[in-house]
């Protein structure tokens, strides 16, 4: 009862926390104004928003009254100095500064008014109407005159006039961040100490929770030391409940006045702690090869993190935050994932883990908005809270998963009486049972892997065709539409001839294109159609020429043909158009601006060798793992030409294909920045 009446105090005070705090008003240019508050006999509001900010400078009241100074910037509270872009001067993560904000009281309000100090980083000093009523540790201008101190201070302050001065003086020079990085509160003292001496109590419940259960788990591994998961989670649930008193409201200091360095020595150290042991935890409850991998990796580095945390100072080894977090944040969406799988396939279980674990994904994103002072939360850090909801599903899970098992248990020993009865009645039953399951599964598993190997081919077949249409067929289409659409303008009509041209080109190689898709899709089921003949290659050559000189003119290269002997070959003249038109395609597009062609047909026959096609270029040429692969490699790649002309990437393992159904051969040489040679021969016979 005193758990439960604890953990509904925890409840209540972070309920009645947020309810009291108003998004309004806000501090503006170093002004907060509450004559216009709703019940200025009760309120508690933070002083968020733009508050005066100077900085490398110790500055009071009777500076103020003495001459005028201008801030450096209006510095965005809560958050650190460093984040003050708009400063005048540049702001560092060392040093001292001046906030300064004016409170407009409501005419003649002389309530009791209470002010709620968090921590600053490192030390600071508060004055209101130039008076100091709180400070932790020793602001000074250099390291040597800074004592740093953590200590959350609840001031009471009655108002003389309507107007309140509030000026913090704030050093740092011992951690990596400095300023203003949690919300200070203020309101009517009554309210505010309630609030507080119930946030005061949540924390306290929530230490004695997690110490409870803490000891819940651990008695549950000590009757059944093989769940070892059990034990990782006590000992991260002592972990976590070892934190409040080392963040937020630093319950450590109500035993013992414990120096600065050690009160953030231990934070750092129970959050290494608790990543330790809630990946045990999460590898055990869902475990895999990834997540044994990783708890292996934290369970190495984070206790040398606890070594060098205890051996650093605090300015270099806060900054371990930085992979905390994501380590943290990897951790719940591993779950997050693992549990909503789980939960799809109708496990209650999971559902539950799901639910518990997105509530910490919330949390632990909050503290992490809340330690790079981006969160706006009074309360501080919220995971700790949060946590005990986790607790709690955990233990309901626990105690199901024990009743379950009891229950199991009880069936298991009815089934096995059963079976000491009827054991070789059951062992063959059993056999046979398994092996026509086995022969099912085996049947299954073939027909799966038929069907899986089909598909993919399918697949693979259909992604290579749209490939083709998205890249190739696109352009030339656009071209041709331009065109025509340029020739209803009036002005566009004495280029008829030029534009009708260029389209029937483009349409040349739309056809092209689509040849060499039904080409190569006759291929992929071996249906090409192969009708050799006796032809004058040159001839062939010529013709295909013709299409790419205008796209060769266009880049300035220049495309010569020398014939040597008689050059009649026996081939199918259709696939040979389209080998030469993919082979003229790559050449012009990856060769550079200014560049040369040369196409060579020569007579081999007295070599017993047949007709030489080569088809060189001085262009942008290939790597020599890219060559060895380029015609045979079972990936299509495409690369860009020199001027970002986009291809397919399976031409060119289509011209090896209809080479080798004409009884020819097709190699290629290249070098890398030099240019490339494709050579053809074909059979005269």
């Amino acid at each position: 009862m005193l758990i439960m009446f604890r953990i509904q105090l925890a409840i209540a005070a972070v309920i009645l926390n947020i309810g009291l705090v108003h998004a309004t008003p806000k501090a503006v240019r170093g002004s907060f104004d509450l004559r216009h508050i709703d019940t200025p006999q009760k309120f508690i509001l933070k002083t968020n928003g733009e508050w005066e900010f100077y900085w490398n400078k110790m500055l009071h009241s009777d500076d103020f009254r003495k001459s005028e100074i201008r801030p450096d910037c209006y510095g965005k509270v809560p958050s650190y100095w460093t984040d003050y872009k708009e400063s005048i001067v540049k702001t560092e993560k060392y040093g001292y500064a001046t906030y300064r904000l004016n409170v407009i009281l409501p005419k003649d309000f002389r309530e009791p008014l209470g002010f709620d100090i968090p921590v600053f980083d490192s030390s600071y000093e508060l004055y209101l109407n130039g008076k100091m009523v709180a400070s932790n540790g020793k602001p000074g201008k250099n390291e040597a005159t800074t004592r740093p101190e953590y200590k959350r201070n609840l001031v009471k302050f009655l108002p003389q006039s309507d107007t309140v001065e509030i000026i913090i003086n704030v050093a740092n020079y011992h951690h990596r961040r400095g300023g203003f990085w949690l919300p200070l509160r203020m309101g009517t003292y009554p309210v505010l100490l309630r609030s507080a001496t119930n946030i005061w109590a949540a924390e306290w419940a929530i230490i004695t929770v997690l110490i409870g259960f803490s000891l819940f788990f651990l008695f549950f591994f000590i009757l059944s030391p093989k769940d070892k998961m059990m034990l990782f989670i006590s000992l991260t649930t002592a972990a976590l409940a070892m934190r409040p008193l080392f963040t937020s409201h630093y319950l450590i200091q109500n035993f013992i006045n414990l120096d600065w360095n050690w009160i953030v020595k231990f934070e750092y150290i129970g959050l290494f702690l608790i990543i330790i042991g809630w990946s045990w935890f999460i590898v055990n409850f869902y475990p895999s090869k990834l997540m044994r991998v990783v708890t292996w990796i934290n369970t190495g580095i984070y206790p040398i993190a606890i070594i060098l945390t205890l051996i650093l100072p605090v300015r270099i080894f806060s900054y371990s935050t930085y992979a905390f977090y994501p380590c943290m944040f990897f951790l719940i969406s591993y779950q997050l994932y693992k549990s909503l799988i789980g939960a799809l396939n109708k496990n209650y279980v999971d559902l539950m883990y799901f639910a518990a674990f997105g509530i910490l994904l919330f949390g632990g994103i909050h503290d992490i908005r809340v330690a790079g002072g981006k969160g706006d939360s009074s309360a501080g850090y919220l995971l700790t809270y949060l946590i005990v909801v986790f607790v709690l599903s955990q233990a309901a899970i626990l105690l199901y998963r024990w009743i379950h098992a009891f229950n199991e248990k009880e069936k298991l020993q009815k089934e096995l009486e059963f079976m000491n009865r009827n054991l070789e009645i059951l062992v063959n039953e059993r056999t046979q049972e398994l092996k026509t399951r086995n022969e099912e599964i085996e049947k299954q598993n073939s027909q799966i892997a038929l069907q899986n190997k089909q598909l993919s081919d399918t697949i693979s077949l259909k992604n290579r065709i749209f490939s083709l249409i998205a890249h190739d067929l696109r352009s030339p289409v656009v071209n041709i539409l331009y065109m025509l659409n340029l020739l209803k303008e009036k002005e566009y009509k004495e280029k008829y001839d030029e534009f009708a041209n260029s389209s029937i080109r483009y349409a040349q190689m739309v056809i092209s294109l689509l040849e060499n898709m039904l080409v190569w899709g006759r291929g992929q089921e071996d249906k090409i159609k192969y009708s050799p003949a006796k032809y004058e290659l040159s001839d062939i050559v010529l013709t295909n020429l013709s299409i790419f000189k205008e796209t060769a003119d266009n880049k300035d290269v220049s495309i010569t043909f020398t014939q040597t002997g008689k050059t009649i070959a026996y081939c199918d003249k259709d696939l040979l158009d389209i080998i030469i038109r993919n082979i003229l395609s790559n050449a012009v597009k990856y060769t550079y601006r200014g560049g040369r062609i040369h196409i060579l047909l020569k007579d081999r026959t007295d070599e017993n060798e047949g007709i030489l096609l080569k088809i060189c270029d001085n262009g942008m040429g290939m790597p020599e793992s890219r060559r060895l692969s380029i015609l045979t490699s079972a990936e299509i790649e495409s690369t860009p030409g020199t001027e970002k002309e986009k291809g397919t990437g399976f031409g060119l393992k289509l011209c090896h294909d209809l080479v080798k159904i004409n009884n020819g051969t097709i190699s290629v040489e290249s070098h890398e920045g030099e240019g490339t040679c494709f050579s053809i021969i074909l059979p005269v016979e």
